[in-house]
């Protein structure tokens, strides 16, 4: 009965998730976003860099920046620690999580910037390509 009662509450809470976010306007003029995926240190799901893509057009969309003319990005150091794959970046979890570096270069008018940033996203909440994960290092980029 708990069980069941979590189960439901779980999954209205990420049906719930999905209906608010929207995938990106393709009509509109983005910078060039190139996933280098040749420099990915693992096989990382593409489901990643799809949810990269999506909320950096959302977020561009919202708040964009002229300025920017390119941003290539690829992931290295992933793990999955619901395979019981080695992670010497792991920390101990009750929950499962993907753990990964995204590697981000920034192209503009005036100058190149190098960004890198770790996360650890539990496996239950990533709900790609709605996931907000990302958001911060892109709100960051859209601010240069």
């Amino acid at each position: 009965m708990i069980l069941t009662f979590f189960l439901l509450s779980v999954s209205l809470w990420i049906f719930a998730a999905c209906a608010k976010s929207p995938l990106a306007n393709p009509n509109l003029p983005y910078p060039k976003l190139v996933y280098i995926e040749s420099l990915n240190t693992d096989v990382v799901p593409k489901d990643f860099a799809d949810t990269f893509i999506n909320r950096f057009k959302i977020l561009y969309a919202q708040a964009p920046n002229s300025n920017l003319q390119e941003v290539r990005f690829y992931f290295t150091d992933y793990y999955n620690e619901s395979r019981e794959e080695f992670s010497p970046m792991a920390s101990f979890s009750l929950v499962p999580r993907y753990l990964l570096q995204l590697h981000v270069q920034v192209i503009t008018s005036s100058h190149t910037q190098d960004f890198t940033q770790s996360y650890q996203i539990p496996i239950m909440g990533f709900n790609p390509p709605y996931s907000q994960d990302f958001d911060g290092l892109i709100l960051k980029i859209l601010q240069e």
